[in-house]
């Protein structure tokens, strides 16, 4: 039983060692570097332009190409992952030649470009930004540069990059660009393409550069009006000085656009963290994680593990709770159409936004640094606004370490709130709240402050809830004996996943947390170790 209202837990690893995940490991290193360094300027907050990207905080992102026409299957077989990349050696292997004979059937009749931009409005995004060249090397704009392109190769004949920015604009929303400007598997020189040119001379990536990366991106920067963003990607191994040309064009066609720092070396004005992770660790700075609705970037027809409005909020709250901005993806199919049933839980979120705009537009991080066992918390003025996800089962919400005096705690719905008791006990801050859930899928509880929530103080030990389960990270951990970091893995190719582990333990190495606990109490530990031969054991 432990009876101190603060204690030290740890868990002493007796016997063996525990061996750290390898799965995935190698991938994810070569991932981290295609994806480039995430150092950025800082100065983008100072000149004005990064105010849609810091208060916005939610972005509809758009993978949409010649790979949806295949949507995961090639010559009678499925392949499991990220559907853009089917042309790859990795998934399906298609030689040059036969993928740009896809184009010739890509025909997306059903796409409409108002119905996209007004779907991102009504999910509450407030921004767009689709691929405009992928690793395929297929432009989905006019392009002067190359004929492989959407309008030259294809009987549909449309420019839909065109429409959608008109529709971004009628609508009031940001719009920008991805394109990938290493890799390119279709055009001789690129980054994973053809070695020849169509001559049989070599060809070299400067080749590429200056005949289609560089002029294509100065089509998108000049054809399509104010661009708010260009989301380059998988820098990789590409010369710094090439970069620093292309940086150079998009500051002197675009000035108010802002680069993602996937465009390599520094250059970009925010950074984008992994694909698909959202941190469980504050962090500062101009950041986004992206995120996509089901597994797959680009639609793949078997692909229906689609993120629930719940999910949706989830991910999208504690991505700002963490400092962030939240670009979710969508994938349209071979008609141009976005699948009904993403769509509509895209709406069922924008729903609930729409009623707490607070929580999520120009709100800051939690002054926690990290989630809670009910869910996250989010700031703006003087106020704590109480993310639920778990509902506590006992009429009260425990919440830890707050050591700014509330002024009064409120049930939110909607415009409407509704005042709740609350004490503070033992360090902790107790809200009697009714014993079901008052809205779904996420309900708010908002706590004003006498001063600016930012300056809040909480002490930095994780609470442990009376109630709910709570999680302790190995990020915060003291460790001695043993190595913590990140790891990373696909479960399918290119669906990413993240954890941070203890690894590579000595003998009698330890992993330690300074915990706050509200009552006394008997508490269980749950500790997950890969070897059974490991015996790790608790002390307190």
């Amino acid at each position: 039983m432990i009876k101190n209202n603060r204690v030290w837990l740890g868990i002493l690893l007796l016997l063996t060692t525990c061996a750290q995940a390898q799965e995935g490991k190698t991938a994810g290193k070569e991932m981290d570097k295609m994806w480039g360094d995430t150092t950025v300027n800082v100065n983008a907050l100072k000149t004005g332009k990064g105010k849609l990207f810091d208060e916005g905080n939610f972005g509809m992102f758009i993978h949409w190409g010649l790979f949806s026409q295949l949507g995961g299957k090639w010559q009678g077989k499925t392949y499991y992952g990220i559907g853009e990349w089917i042309m790859n050696p990795r998934m399906a292997n298609i030689s040059v030649e036969d993928y740009k004979a896809v184009a010739k059937n890509f025909n997306p009749t059903a796409f409409d470009a108002h119905t996209i931009a007004q779907l991102a409005k009504d999910a509450g995004m407030k921004y767009i930004i689709i691929t405009s060249k992928h690793h395929e090397g297929f432009a989905m704009f006019k392009s002067k540069a190359s004929s492989f392109n959407i309008v030259d190769a294809t009987p549909f004949g449309r420019d839909p990059i065109k429409e959608l920015s008109a529709a971004c604009h009628e609508l009031g929303l940001g719009f920008g660009f991805y394109y990938s400007h290493n890799q390119d598997w279709t055009a001789p020189g690129g980054s994973g393409g053809p070695a020849l040119n169509a001559d049989g001379t070599k060809a070299t990536f400067d080749d590429y550069f200056y005949k289609k990366c560089l002029p294509q991106v100065k089509e998108i920067c000049t054809n399509y009006g104010p661009i708010d963003f260009i989301w380059f990607d998988t820098p990789g191994n590409m010369k710094k000085e090439l970069v620093v040309e292309l940086a150079a064009v998009v500051h002197k066609l675009q000035p108010k656009a802002m680069l993602g720092s996937r465009i390599g070396y520094g250059m970009g004005d925010y950074a984008s963290i992994g694909d698909m992770e959202v941190p469980v660790r504050n962090i500062k700075g101009l950041w986004e994680t992206c995120d996509t609705n089901n597994d797959s970037w680009a639609y793949a027809w078997y692909d229906n593990n689609f993120k629930s409005p719940l999910g949706i909020l989830e991910r999208l709250i504690s991505t700002i709770a963490r400092g962030g901005t939240y670009l979710f993806n969508v994938g349209p199919d071979s008609t141009g159409t976005i699948p009904a049933i993403g769509a509509q839980f895209l709406r069922k979120s924008g729903k609930w936004i729409r009623k707490y705009p607070q929580v999520i537009y120009g709100a800051q991080p939690s002054p926690w640094g990290h989630g809670l066992p009910f869910g996250d918390v989010t700031i703006k003025g003087n106020s704590l606004f109480l993310s639920v996800f778990s509902w506590p089962q006992d009429g009260k919400l425990y919440l830890p370490g707050l050591q700014s005096a509330p002024l009064s705690a409120s049930l939110l719905s909607g415009s409407t709130s509704k005042n709740i008791h609350f004490r503070q006990e033992n360090g902790w801050t107790i809200i009697d709240i009714p014993l079901a859930a008052p809205d779904a899928p996420v309900s708010v509880i908002e706590l004003k402050l006498s001063g600016n929530a930012a300056e809040a103080k909480v002490n930095p030990y994780f609470g442990i809830d009376p109630v709910i389960e709570t999680n302790l990270l190995v990020e915060f951990a003291d460790v001695s004996g043993v190595k913590k970091g990140k790891i990373s893995w696909m479960e399918k190719f290119g669906e990413w996943k993240f954890a941070n582990q203890a690894s590579q333990w000595e003998k009698d190495g330890k992993v330690t947390w300074t915990v706050d606990i509200q009552r006394p109490n008997y508490y269980y530990l749950d500790a997950a170790c890969r070897q059974a031969e490991s015996h790790p054991s608790v002390v307190n």
